[in-house]
């Protein structure tokens, strides 16, 4: 059967969606598996490491079924593979931007409505003003705006680190990713 020769743009465009869809599939493996694995441990340093790690396996296999699916009934010319590239390094890298923007605003989303619904703490600074001046509750307050702060910087540092870590893992998996295209040129 004479496979049709498609056009950068009809194979990108494949590419993606079928990366999206099996994205979503492998998505949910990885997470039951990470949180499986990583349930009882304690070290940040290590659950980085395993994530980096299985999501370097998880971009590999999701472009290895992605691309064998989409050259099924379609093939490029040889010149074209170069342009299906950078748009794959291009989609990569803002899918990359856009997941590291939309976990920075979850985590600071996190932290604010953790502080704000501890009934205990809400709880415990009521009754502040009954037991202290306000000099005290001011110290309080500072004191406490301090730690937010921290955590929140370390949270922020953490995510940076894993962010780079699985740009720089999904990049890398893209030159494996032009082997495999290579495979299917006409």
């Amino acid at each position: 059967m004479e496979k049709e020769i498609a056009t950068t743009k009809k194979i990108t465009q494949s590419l993606i969606g079928n990366w999206l869809m099996w994205g979503i599939v492998f998505g949910i493996i990885y997470s039951i598996i990470y949180n499986l694995i990583t349930l009882f441990m304690e070290s940040t340093i290590i659950k980085v490491i395993i994530a980096i790690v299985m999501q370097g396996i998880i971009a590999f296999l999701i472009w290895k079924v992605s691309t064998k699916s989409v050259f099924k009934n379609k093939t490029i010319s040889y010149d074209d593979v170069s342009t299906v590239m950078k748009n794959l390094i291009i989609f990569t890298v803002v899918i990359c931007v856009i997941n590291g923007i939309y976990q920075f605003f979850q985590v600071n989303s996190t932290i604010d409505n953790t502080i704000n619904s501890n009934f205990q703490l809400k709880y415990t600074e009521n009754m502040m003003s009954y037991l202290y001046n306000d000099k005290q509750i001011a110290e309080y307050n500072k004191q406490k705006e301090d730690a937010i702060e921290k955590a929140k910087r370390q949270t922020y540092t953490y995510l940076a680190i894993i962010e780079i870590g699985l740009t720089a893992v999904y990049l890398a998996v893209l030159p494996l990713e032009k082997k495999e295209i290579l495979k299917y040129v006409s």
